[in-house]
């Protein structure tokens, strides 16, 4: 089956360009049925630029959910590689072929579109009451968590504050409580999912976005009460170890 792979394949070429090919390590590269294949294309075209410790994270993972191959190119924003694929010399960028786009949340809702299958569906078809959900949560999360809350704690109060921002410690602590009223939304919401993710039993490109928000929050001390008693927050901790526990995700995690 498509989804069942015992893990990926690395290769490093001299230029330190990672190539990832997932399948089964016993039975040999994964093949796919003509009709799949030609629904997929040429896996090897996607390449992924961007380092691991940044927003790339988050395609890094959904790319190893998917279990199709890509090329990895570790770089750093204002790297002479990030300049080149995208305006604003920011990482990720993931190049299709001949097609590029840029922004962690459009990248993964296109791989979700163009690698959903039956047995796996990380991204709801379009048009669907489900989809309009994850719009509504992917939106939520980058809008208010992202660029309202954790963008503003690294332009006012990290150690590159004087280099994009500067150093403001009044708008930091609005944007801490900020974080703390929006996570309370997205706890809410999860609990009201039906389910163990935001999106009820299916895990999605949405549980993806926000664990790695969660993991940005807490590198800079934003996420100490998530575990303790606040009857809002009850599950979210279960919930972050979940999917964090998934194999994927490790994979994803060890990239550079």
């Amino acid at each position: 089956p498509f989804c069942l792979l015992d893990g990926p394949r690395e290769s490093r070429c001299q230029s330190g360009v990672e190539r990832r090919e997932c399948g089964d390590l016993q039975q040999g590269p994964r093949t796919t049925s003509s009709s799949l294949a030609a629904q997929r294309g040429n896996h090897m075209s996607l390449r992924l630029i961007g380092s691991a410790r940044f927003r790339p994270l988050r395609n890094l993972w959904m790319l190893e959910e998917l279990g199709v191959p890509y090329v990895h190119e570790p770089v750093r924003p204002r790297s002479a590689e990030a300049n080149a694929s995208n305006p604003f010399g920011k990482v990720p960028t993931l190049i299709d072929g001949e097609f590029t786009i840029y922004e962690s949340v459009a990248i993964n809702t296109y791989l979700g579109d163009k690698y959903r299958t039956s047995a796996l569906e990380l991204v709801p078809p379009p048009a669907t009451t489900a989809r309009g959900r994850y719009e509504q949560l992917i939106a939520t999360i980058y809008g208010e968590l992202d660029c309202q809350a954790l963008w503003i704690h690294r332009k006012h109060a990290s150690d590159v504050a004087k280099f994009i921002g500067a150093p403001n410690p009044e708008a930091t602590e609005v944007a801490r409580k900020h974080a703390d009223k929006v996570v309370d939304v997205l706890a809410d919401e999860l609990g009201r999912s039906g389910g163990e993710y935001l999106l009820g039993s299916q895990f999605s490109a949405a549980d993806i976005l926000l664990v790695h928000c969660c993991n940005w929050a807490e590198s800079i001390g934003w996420g100490e009460r998530w575990s303790g008693e606040a009857p809002q927050l009850q599950g979210l901790a279960a919930y972050l170890e979940r999917c964090r526990s998934r194999p994927a995700y490790a994979r994803a995690k060890a990239l550079p």
